[in-house]
């Protein structure tokens, strides 16, 4: 986690993130389920922290699951996660930044969302 205004609240995902995720899995281990449990966890711990502070925090969740061969990677913000091949090859990106100034997507969720974006 990496904090933005403050260590508060990436000290509290910290602090509670991992253990909100394992319990939204509830024994599942599949990538769907972990996926939906990582946005239910960051959906929580963002609702608890709103409460004390007004810093905000980036994370990225990531599941490799051996036994399944699934690898899970869930982000939030310009937190990343690349996959560096052993030998040769070029590392490959995972996840896609939720910046405003780089991301149609995210620009057009905060805008639906009511949200003004100064320039």
């Amino acid at each position: 986690a990496d904090g933005h205004g403050g260590r508060q609240a990436s000290q509290y995902c910290r602090d509670h993130l991992l253990d909100y995720w394992v319990e939204q899995a509830a024994d599942d281990p599949c990538s769907e389920s972990l996926l939906k449990a990582s946005e239910a966890s960051c959906e929580r711990v963002h609702r608890e922290i709103k409460g004390f502070t007004t810093a905000g925090s980036t994370i990225t969740i990531v599941a490799l699951n051996l036994v399944r061969g699934e690898l899970s990677v869930a982000n939030l913000g310009d937190s990343e996660a690349w996959l560096v091949p052993r030998g040769a090859g070029a590392p490959i990106r995972l996840t896609e930044d939720h910046r405003l100034d780089s991301s149609e997507p995210e620009r057009a969720r905060v805008l639906a969302m009511g949200g003004l974006i100064a320039h």
